[in-house]
């Protein structure tokens, strides 16, 4: 029977019909969170070892899909567009137009709508303890609780649920509050701690704010067009020397400059070619000089943005940067060559089809970063591994893999390498560290997706993130 209610939002009537926490207001498109009297409620069996949810299928399945789909969305947003539509294929079994659709929708954080999933839970409570590990302890309760665990478990699984999806399939902020207070079962918060996820319900602690290695300095930025303000910012870079820090947006060739507490300096724009200015990367030289590879060239400006020169080659197409101490560039070109360039811009060393030949599997989006004695480290991100070559150019090593592990890359994006010679990779996961041999030593948990990581002399972290914001950390020595 279908039921009305008024969006807080506009204050327009809405009719509902179902049992979706969550609907649309057609007025004015705000996502809102249905009154839980409204909501048609999960049965159960009368059997207290024997409860079923309606409409449901294995717990610890429907949380991985869950997972996954934040999975493509954080994909979607990095701009790995056929990685994403390849996952959400898997995931729902979807034709390739609707994946794009959907993918397409998720870059520009649109809602989607997923096919109803199915759950059966003869045994829930130890799916329960499975999923969520130490966090919960569930004691045998006897059959006068049976309707109390049941809607105990129907809580659980809807904050476990909502809170992976909401920022996926409905991005509303206050989706995981609408969900806890309709938990109103519950006589104390429970920690709930999934692998891969830092879901709390614990008031007043976010645990993405938390990390043993690193600890933030400065945050700035937010959407805009004004100064401080971003878009779709990505490329990252500081002066090492004055701690003064670049910033550009990948989408409209805007870059900004800022001291070294955040406050903005100016800003210029590179002008569009034959496409809009795309690029994910840039570097800063000792001496303030600014190079950014865009259009297939690196272009070159000083540190106010006056244009100095453009350096292009007939056999490279420029897509990656870092400078060496020596100040001479080390790129990356046509998506995986590693290519040494003077600072003035002439070509003196290269190796072709790097990871290719060392992996046997194409490598179309190569990230390069150099240490202090020249050895040049490569994230294959379609290889989901780190190569390491040394100054001439010969081979040394390689570590990671795709996996959820501790050392393992889910969808890397950057990388860098910091005064003592260990590696930062950025992941949907954090941004990992490693030894310069490859040994994972711990992971900087960032609340937000990581695009691009830069360091400055006294061993200062910068990033990116995908919420249009820039972010210093000091990292442990």
């Amino acid at each position: 029977m279908s039921q009305t209610f008024n969006c807080p939002s506009c204050g327009a009537p809405l009719d509902y019909q179902g049992s979706d926490p969550i609907i649309r207001c057609p007025y004015c498109s705000s996502s809102v969170i249905v009154p839980e009297n409204l909501r048609s409620r999960p049965s159960f069996s009368s059997k207290p070892s024997n409860f079923t949810l309606s409409g449901a299928g294995d717990m610890g399945s429907l949380i991985n899909q869950a997972r996954r789909i934040k999975e493509v969305k954080d994909l979607a947003e990095a701009g790995q567009t056929e990685r994403a539509v390849a996952i959400y294929r898997e995931i729902t079994g979807s034709d390739d137009v609707s994946a794009r659709q959907a993918v397409e929708k998720l870059s520009i954080g649109q809602p989607i709508t997923l096919a109803g999933m199915g759950m059966t839970a003869a045994d829930v409570m130890s799916q329960v303890r499975m999923a969520t590990g130490p966090g919960i302890h569930v004691q045998t309760l006897d059959a006068k609780s049976s309707q109390q665990v049941g809607r105990w478990v129907g809580c659980l699984v809807t904050i476990l649920v909502l809170g992976i999806l909401a920022g996926v399939l409905v991005p509303v902020g206050i989706a995981l509050a609408g969900a806890l207070a309709a938990a109103n079962s519950f006589e104390e918060m429970i920690p709930v701690n999934i692998p891969g996820l830092e879901l709390t319900l614990i008031p007043g602690l976010d645990p993405s704010l938390v990390s043993g290695f690193a600890s933030q300095e400065l945050a700035f930025g937010g959407e805009g067009t004004g100064p401080g303000l971003f878009g779709d910012v990505r490329a990252i870079g500081v002066n090492p020397v004055n701690g003064q820090i670049y910033a550009a947006n990948y989408d409209d060739g805007r870059v900004q400059v800022f001291d070294a507490q955040g406050k903005f300096i100016t800003q210029w724009i590179i002008p569009e070619e034959l496409t809009d200015p795309y690029f994910g990367d840039l570097a800063v030289g000792r001496d303030g000089t600014v190079f950014v590879p865009v259009f297939g060239k690196i272009l070159k400006f000083d540190s106010t943005g006056s244009p100095l020169e453009v350096i292009e080659n007939d056999e490279y197409r420029f897509e990656d940067i870092d400078i060496a101490p020596d100040g001479s560039l080390v790129t990356i070109a046509n998506g995986e060559d590693i290519v040494w360039l003077s600072a003035d811009g002439q070509v003196t060393g290269a190796v072709e089809a790097a990871v290719s030949t060392v992996s046997g599997d194409s490598e179309l989006s190569a990230k390069i970063a150099v240490d202090g004695i020249g050895n040049v480290y490569l994230l294959g991100r379609f290889n989901t591994a780190v190569f390491i070559f040394n100054s001439d150019g010969k081979f040394i090593n390689r570590f990671g893999s795709d996996g959820d592990e501790s050392g393992q890359f889910r969808a890397p994006m950057a990388i860098e390498v910091d005064g003592q010679g260990r590696v930062f990779v950025s992941d949907i996961s954090g941004i990992q560290v490693f030894g310069n041999d490859g040994r994972y030593i711990d992971v900087i948990k960032v609340k937000y997706a990581a695009y691009n990581l830069a360091f400055d002399d006294q061993g200062k972290l910068y990033v990116t993130t995908n919420q249009k914001m820039v972010e210093k950390y000091q990292v442990n020595p």
